[in-house]
């Protein structure tokens, strides 16, 4: 059950920032670990609902293919933000590439996608500074989701330009991304090897970067977990192939997903608390949090506990919603998506209305397979339509079963996993 305050709150928060979407670059270690995949599904969603504009997403280990994986994600949303990738040592060595691969062959070989390896993007400094240059001044937002050897390295590079463009940084800090892999400091990471090239990285980023730039770490998300309603029968495509791959259809805690939320959405959303204080760094990435020091623009910030419900719910709906395929950011921002939501007609059995009246003749059938958009669109041209009802059509493209509605009241409708309702605001 959907409750009403809930509903309210979110649609505020989505409500109030449509208007100015967030241009945000997304900083991936995408191949390790499936919540990468998760965050740049939530990334396109709020894309797609006009929150924010993805302007690059940047590759930060060696693993050639990780690139190729974000590009498949890309196709999957119809987005066209630059790529770029890392080419260095760190990551590189056969057992690391081994490591990075648990899901990323898999959905390159299931789904399309024009760039299969680091060889096919330009190199991760041309792409932020590509990226930072299209951008009005102070307004980028980086949600870095991995290791920080690209930020090092653009920072080195194009200093002036990064202070003069970068707005904030959101991190996923901790042992595996600042520590280069859960190394503590022994130069060797039990998962991808050497740490040759990444130790120092983070170190470097948070001492050089300026305190124009808002840094907000967060750590929230490892008693969060996602993705496990999608062996209920939401979602499609590749983001549901990683997981279940992933998971061996399970879940997964939600760090990347969380951080880039708050990267669009500000570091107080998500039922969070944000705590300003100083975050220094060693060589090896240990990190210390002076709560005293208060006046170099950085930020802690943590999740209400009793809220992780409420949180896993915000992700699960972003990363099952199909994808809006309208061709440019926001292009479903005119309706409020309504996830696990099945209204429905009276149909003459005896049950009543389930929430709404059906426009489609026969009551039962659907307008067709098309894109959300293109559903979105033939509502718009149809007397009385208040909304649409969809379900993902066969075939993992993204593509829905568009089914009209008017007489919308989503407090009546069913609770369905495989079908979403969007009602026009």
């Amino acid at each position: 059950m959907i409750f009403k305050g809930f509903a309210i709150a979110v649609l505020s928060l989505i409500t109030a920032t449509s208007s100015s979407p967030v241009k945000l670059i997304i900083d991936t270690d995408l191949g390790f670990d499936v919540d990468d995949v998760g965050a740049i599904s939530v990334g396109h969603y709020l894309q797609d609902i006009g929150a924010c504009e993805i302007v690059a997403i940047l590759h930060n280990t060696g693993f050639p293919k990780g690139i190729g994986g974000v590009d498949v994600l890309q196709n999957y949303y119809n987005s066209s933000a630059t790529l770029g990738a890392y080419t260095g040592p760190w990551g590189s060595s056969d057992a690391a590439l081994s490591a990075q691969d648990s899901y990323t062959s898999l959905i390159e070989s299931e789904f399309p996608s024009d760039v299969k390896t680091y060889n096919d993007v330009n190199s991760a400094v041309d792409s932020y500074r590509r990226a930072l240059e299209s951008q009005a001044d102070h307004s980028v937002v980086i949600a870095s989701i991995g290791e920080l050897t690209n930020l090092r390295d653009i920072i080195k590079a194009e200093p002036a330009l990064f202070a003069q463009k970068v707005k904030s940084i959101y991190y996923m800090d901790g042992g595996y991304n600042f520590g280069c892999g859960d190394s503590d400091g022994s130069e060797w990471s039990p998962w991808l090897g050497s740490t040759e090239d990444c130790d120092g990285a983070a170190q470097f980023v948070v001492e050089n970067v300026p305190t124009t730039i808002k840094q907000v770490f967060t750590l929230n998300g490892a008693d969060i977990y996602t993705g496990s309603r999608f062996n209920d029968g939401c979602g499609s495509g590749p983001v549901k192939a990683a997981y279940q791959k992933w998971t061996n259809y399970g879940s997964r805690p939600s760090w990347d997903p969380i951080t880039v939320w708050y990267a669009v959405y500000g570091e107080s959303s998500l039922y969070s608390t944000a705590h300003a204080e100083t975050t220094t760094v060693d060589y090896y990435g240990h990190e210390v949090y002076d709560t005293s020091d208060t006046s170099n623009n950085m930020y802690q910030t943590w999740i209400d506990s009793t809220r992780k419900g409420d949180v896993t719910k915000i992700l699960d709906d972003a990363m099952c919603s199909a994808p809006c395929l309208g061709g440019k950011a926001g292009a479903c921002s005119g309706y409020e998506l309504n996830s696990m939501k099945n209204c429905w007609g009276d149909r003459g059995d005896g049950s009543g209305s389930h929430g709404a009246t059906d426009l489609e003749s026969p009551s039962d059938s659907s307008a067709g397979v098309m894109t959300l958009s293109a559903c979105m669109n033939l509502c718009d041209e149809t007397p009385n339509c208040e909304g649409v009802s969809v379900s993902f059509a066969d075939g993992g493209s993204g593509l829905v079963n568009c089914f009209r509605k008017g007489s919308i009241d989503i407090n009546d409708c069913d609770e369905y996993f495989p079908i979403d309702t969007w009602v026009k605001k």
